[in-house]
């Protein structure tokens, strides 16, 4: 019974561990990784760094790209002219403006190059050959197995895929399998809000699936979907408005963005941000004179020209004395997030 509990107690402590919330920082001209309590998780010694997805993180030196692991040992060396995060533990990397994938130890899994990849999802990743200018997919052993016959190939979701053969697309199983045929309209009837209009004349507005047009067309720009609502630019100031049509908040913001999950959005007015809630109330003066979105409780503030963190309040909790903060805080072994949850519509 005591090396069963002594058991758990290492796997939770392993845990708790892995699930450390740490965010890039710049100090002193180098990078680092610190803590929410704001001690270094790893001192500041890199050329540059990105945040930590399933406990790898990437680091450039003199122009090339590899990764750290969470205690900052090189697994990837700095060789490769671009490096993705690790998805189904293959890594998307680049050399020579041809592609190809890692795993975790460095390994290529392929001895072909491709023109063109993206990232592993249910096993699959959508390759382009430079022989015929097509898309397929391959196994997470570099082996194909569905043939590059396809003018376009999306990430597997939910063990399907859709593909694009000229103008007519599909939806495939990870044999390859047709199982459905979309009309050429197919995104268009299913989006809940469709743009008409130019962005660059400032005539855009907004046309819900029926047709109705719910903003005339004298906008800049839109946001996509938060549950019902989404932000618009007009004539360069920012308000929201909710997918009928109805203006919550009137443009009055020289910046607005999506909101966070603890509700508050960062906004601008003059030279300043803070940040409002929903309904347009300033929770957050606006005395800062950069901010980040908050993600996990935190978000990055720059007053005299040096990042912190604060808190919901506004209050700093972790002092202004960073030349740069490269992301937010998140768990050394996190999947690959959004800031901001959406529609896509």
């Amino acid at each position: 019974m005591k090396s069963v509990i002594l058991t758990i107690l290492s796997l939770l402590i392993f845990s708790c561990a892995n699930n450390k919330l740490v965010a890039p920082v710049k100090f002193d001209g180098k990078y680092g990784f610190i803590e929410k309590n704001g001690n270094w998780h790893l001192e500041p010694s890199f050329d540059s760094l990105g945040n930590f997805t399933n406990g790898l993180a990437d680091t450039y030196k003199n122009g090339k790209a590899g990764l750290i692991n969470t205690k900052g040992e090189q697994i990837i060396p700095n060789e490769f002219d671009f490096i993705g995060n690790i998805s189904d533990k293959r890594i998307l990397v680049l050399l020579n403006n041809k592609y190809n994938f890692s795993d975790r130890n460095g390994n290529f899994v392929s001895n072909e190059y491709y023109e063109d990849a993206q990232d592993y999802s249910n096993g699959r990743a959508s390759i382009k050959y430079s022989k015929n200018e097509k898309w397929g997919y391959i196994d997470k052993k570099g082996n194909l197995k569905i043939d590059t016959i396809y003018d376009y190939a999306y990430d597997f979701h939910n063990r399907k895929a859709e593909v694009a053969i000229k103008n007519q697309s599909f939806i495939i199983n990870k044999k390859g399998k047709v199982i459905d045929t979309l009309k050429n309209d197919y995104v268009k009837t299913i989006k809940k809000l469709r743009l008409i209009g130019n962005s660059d004349r400032g005539t855009l507005g907004r046309i819900n699936r029926n047709g109705d047009t719910i903003m005339k067309g004298i906008y800049t720009s839109f946001g996509y979907v938060q549950k019902d609502k989404f932000w618009f630019n007009k004539q360069g100031k920012y308000g929201l408005a909710d997918t009928l049509g109805t203006i919550l908040i009137k443009p009055i913001y020289d910046y607005l963005t999506y909101f966070s999950d603890n509700g508050l959005a960062m906004s601008k007015k003059g030279d300043k941000f803070g940040f409002i809630n929903e309904n347009g109330v300033v929770i957050i003066d606006f005395k800062f004179d950069k901010v980040r979105g908050f993600k996990n409780d935190l978000a990055g503030a720059m007053v005299n020209g040096k990042w912190g963190f604060i808190d919901k309040k506004g209050k700093f909790v972790i002092e202004p004395k960073f030349d740069r903060i490269e992301d937010e805080f998140k768990p050394l072994n996190s999947d690959s997030e959004r800031m901001y949850e959406f529609d896509y519509e």
